[in-house]
């Protein structure tokens, strides 16, 4: 399968700007209008991409949510989803996702049978990503809903043979994640590594709390930083403008 429409943007954005910020919308935490507010504010001050999701099941407002977010903004709004259930009209794209760190069968092929039927139906472009769960410190809520334990913290050579495996099974991005409200983000090395041994587009969140955090893992070879929850405690235009800036190494 040949990237679509939305991931050559992406990947011509990284080219351009060196990283991506992403920012990350729960539709389950929030009403319509304070959805549309968080992602209005994101794309005015600096933010590339918008993923809606979240790791609960169910949310039947959520293409009329999209469809809002979209009439506001002029930014990519890719589906970060928790489950098949979440495959809904209106999104640019999907995150077509396998947890290749964990070894439950509902999330390495189960949750992809049932949801990729929607997919096709709605023709919907789909970027293979390979998902991995980082120890961030804490049980975080994707770990409970998966079952799955996370890559520990201290063995980045998981992650990256992880990653080699899915590049070689076709993936083109891997999501190193440590999870909604981590205490502490992906490591470092995780991110070195997996720059090192393939040439998918990394992608990063969970824990990433400041803008220095953020720079620091783009110098280590990440290429979309994803901010989350810090948003829902934070209305700070300002601070997102300085996480843009970070992020963006090229200008």
């Amino acid at each position: 399968m040949k990237p679509g429409k939305t991931e050559l943007r992406l990947n011509a954005d990284i080219e351009k700007r060196g990283a991506l910020f992403a920012v990350l919308l729960d539709p389950d935490t929030s009403d319509e209008a304070a959805f549309v507010k968080a992602g209005s504010m994101a794309a005015e001050n600096g933010a590339d991409l918008l993923l809606v999701g979240g790791s609960y099941l169910g949310n039947f407002t959520l293409p009329k949510q999209v469809a809002a977010l979209k009439a506001a903004v002029d930014l990519p709004v890719i589906l970060f989803p928790g489950g098949a259930s979440q495959v809904v009209p209106g999104f640019d794209a999907m995150l077509f996702m396998t947890l290749v760190s964990g070894r439950n069968p509902n999330y390495l092929i189960d949750e992809q049978v049932r949801g990729g039927a929607l997919v096709r139906a709605l023709n919907m472009e789909a970027i293979p990503t390979a998902y991995q769960l980082i120890n961030s410190g804490k049980r975080t809520t994707v770990e409970y809903i998966s079952n799955t334990m996370p890559v520990p913290a201290n063995k980045p050579k998981l992650s990256m043979v992880n990653s080699i495996a899915a590049e070689l099974m076709g993936m083109r991005y891997v999501y190193l994640e440590a999870g909604s409200g981590a205490e502490e983000p992906v490591p470092v090395e995780h991110i070195a590594y997996t720059r090192k041994s393939t040439e998918m587009t990394i992608i990063t969140g969970g824990g990433i709390k400041d803008p220095q955090t953020a720079a620091v893992r783009v110098a280590a070879g990440a290429q979309i930083i994803v901010t989350g929850t810090l948003w829902e405690k934070v209305n700070d235009p300002a601070l997102l403008k300085e996480f843009a800036a970070a992020i963006h190494v090229k200008g």
